[in-house]
């Protein structure tokens, strides 16, 4: 019996592979795009269980808000002020001794995770009530201690660690040391905003603690001010780097920076505002506050944006950057 069976020829099997590697060109960057989808996802489903946990405490504490400088004296900042206070896991033991900022103590994680039982860090102290105007005897005492080299690793905070949170800019800001995620620096890849603390022309405090303490005061100001309120609260460190990149040429496009974003398109960010929504936006360097329209004298003309990390009061003009 004749077999009629015959393989491939050389061509044929040129023509299949062409046309698997064309198939696989067109998909892989879908495929990229969709992964890339899911993460920026998780993201910002992170950053509004956050703002969950900053409404109930908000509640809980009678609207105060949970920041607060990196350790006091009878009512006065002694060490300092950092992004990461609020909430996450240990900070890495680079900061020993300055901004350690210890799971512990820091006032959002009982609201996200209330099951995580903490071993008190060594140095803790946490004596006296609130903050002061001024240094007065019997007000607030705070120092965090540091956390023991079990208790860094093992607590671990998933809702403050972005799947795009590749390096941190925290140890030589604004550059960025490749060897860690902020995450796995400081405890958090989502910083609070402290803008308002270049603020000018806004009347805020130069003493150091009073100056904190007036920007804390405006951001529950302006959260009970306006229910639509357009100041972020957190955001990724792209935010960070591009608000505070100036670009070249008195106002100038040209020249305007481009940073890489957590998730590969340049210049956007996870914000989440006081509000409760969670967005990712592309930025412009340099600009720091809202409204579009504003037209700025040369060389703020380019302090313009769709996103407030500048506040206001209300009745107050908008400073200059």
């Amino acid at each position: 019996m004749q077999n009629n069976k015959r393989g491939f020829t050389l061509i044929e099997l040129l023509v299949v592979i062409a046309i698997i590697a064309l198939l696989i060109g067109i998909l892989l960057p879908a495929l990229g795009r969709a992964r890339n989808a899911a993460r920026m996802s998780i993201s910002l489903n992170n950053c509004r269980q956050i703002l969950i946990g900053q409404a109930s405490y908000r509640f809980e504490k009678k609207d105060q808000f949970p920041m607060r400088g990196a350790g006091y004296n009878q009512g006065t900042i002694v060490i300092g002020w950092d992004t990461w206070c609020y909430g996450g896991k240990n900070a890495s033991s680079f900061w020993d001794g300055n901004f350690s900022e210890t799971a512990y103590s820091r006032p959002l994680n009982p609201y996200l995770y209330p099951e995580l039982v903490m071993e008190v860090p060594t140095g803790y102290q946490s004596t006296g009530v609130g903050t002061a105007a001024t240094p007065t005897p019997g007000k607030w005492t705070f120092n965090d201690g540091t956390a023991s080299a079990n208790e860094k690793e093992k607590v671990q905070m998933p809702v403050f660690r972005s799947p795009g949170d590749q390096f941190t800019r925290q140890r030589a800001w604004p550059n960025p040391t490749f060897e860690l995620s902020s995450y796995d620096d400081v405890g958090t890849s989502y910083h609070i905003n402290m803008k308002w603390w270049d603020q000018t022309g806004a009347g805020i405090p130069t003493n150091f603690t009073l100056k904190y303490d007036e920007g804390v005061r405006r951001i529950k100001l302006a959260s009970e001010f306006d229910p639509t309120n357009k100041f972020v609260w957190i955001h990724d460190q792209t935010s960070d780097v591009v608000a505070n990149s100036l670009p070249g040429g008195n106002g100038n496009l040209v020249g305007r920076p481009q940073f890489p974003g957590e998730f590969g398109e340049p210049n956007k960010s996870v914000m989440a505002f006081l509000d409760g929504r969670a967005e990712y936006l592309r930025m412009t360097s340099g600009s720091m506050y809202d409204p579009v329209a504003t037209n700025l004298p040369a060389p703020n003309n380019w302090a313009v944006g769709k996103y407030t990390f500048i506040f206001k009061l209300p009745g107050q003009p908008l400073p200059l950057p």
